[in-house]
């Protein structure tokens, strides 16, 4: 199956482009086509919420490393973004050093957050021009910061957020992982159930080789759940819950369940596969 790049008619209608100054971009320029790396995704269950994400990131302009994308602030909420590595640094770092807020509201951290993204925008577009300096970022707490129901919001480089009611994906791998994610999404899958859906639609990506700017460390995507009136909770692929997950994706018994899945038995081509695997 060929899956679509997005064309650079959505890039272009995502964001106004200006045609003034000195960074201004044209159709033709090879920057409309530069993505959001990485893949991250939120979603809402039937009693929390989730951020998983890949690990891999590029320094440097060159320089990939596998490290964590999930910020955790103040121990009570989580940060995770696609786009400038630089940039998403130095948000996490901004909204982190801030004091601990005294029983704020999600929102109110909310619009601390879209405060911040808008600044640094406005400081790092001229440097590095529209498209280099994007970013989406999504954010996860509680609803009264240190109790209540898990929140989650996707904030934009442009300083605006929205509500996400059911899942949300950001980054260049967000086109793969929209596929296995939403076609097995409910929201009444539990917060770990969710955690374990979104680690083996990022690992297939990367086991795939679907998209080089999504990667992994050893043990696989990072993965936090946040329940209602709880704090946030970084999920262990080592446990039980993971194992047929990772087993799917270590055999061929995920591909031999997609051939029954299609065809409802066995076909000529694949009957020569050990039975134990059907």
């Amino acid at each position: 199956m060929v899956i679509p790049m997005l064309s650079e008619d959505y890039y272009l209608a995502s964001e106004k482009v200006s045609t003034s100054g000195p960074q201004h971009l044209k159709r033709s320029d090879p920057n409309l086509r530069r993505p959001l790396l990485t893949c991250v995704i939120g979603a809402k269950g039937a009693d929390g919420s989730v951020i998983i994400a890949d690990t891999r990131v590029l320094r440097n302009e060159y320089e990939a490393n596998n490290e964590s994308k999930i910020n955790l602030l103040w121990d009570r909420a989580v940060l995770a973004g696609a786009g400038a590595t630089a940039i998403l640094d130095k948000l996490a770092e901004k909204v982190n050093t801030l004091p601990a807020p005294s029983n704020p509201t999600f929102a109110q951290i909310e619009e601390t957050i879209e405060d911040i993204a808008a600044k640094l925008r406005e400081r790092y577009t001229p440097r590095l021009g529209t498209w280099d300096s994007r970013f989406d970022v999504i954010f996860m707490g509680l609803r009264d910061f240190d109790k209540g129901d898990p929140n989650l919001r996707l904030v934009t480089h442009l300083g605006v957020s929205e509500e996400v009611k059911d899942f949300a994906i950001i980054g260049h791998g967000s086109q793969y992982a929209m596929s296995i994610f939403k076609l097995l999404y409910s929201n009444m899958l539990t917060a770990n159930e969710l955690g374990v859906l979104g680690y083996f639609t990022i690992a297939s990506i990367v086991a795939m080789g679907l998209d080089q700017s999504v990667g992994v460390g050893q043990l696989g995507p990072e993965a936090v759940v946040l329940l209602t009136d709880g704090a946030p909770t970084w999920l262990n692929p080592l446990t039980d819950q993971f194992k047929a997950c990772k087993d799917s994706l270590n055999t061929l018994r995920y591909r031999l369940k997609l051939v029954k899945s299609v065809w409802g038995s066995i076909p000529q081509a694949w009957e020569n596969f050990p039975r134990d695997l059907y």
